[in-house]
């Protein structure tokens, strides 16, 4: 025996609206439980710095030049 056409077409219907309500249930549920703070204004103004190392080259004279090679 077969469902008529109707009361397949209901229960179809039924399944959608149920899924529907439950996606917008848990939608407004992860809406409310998450934390907003991007409206929220900064006190503290952002910033980079970049530390670099410092390197300082000398010129040798040619005698401690000639020493070093030896």
């Amino acid at each position: 025996m077969t469902r008529s056409n109707s009361a397949f077409m209901l229960r179809r219907a039924y399944e959608h609206l149920v899924a529907g309500v439950a996606a917008i249930a848990l939608t407004a549920l992860v809406l409310v439980s998450v934390e907003t703070h991007a409206a929220t204004a900064r006190s503290v103004t952002p910033s980079v710095s970049i530390l670099v190392p410092t390197v300082t080259i000398e010129s040798l004279d040619d005698a401690t030049a000639q020493s070093v090679s030896e």
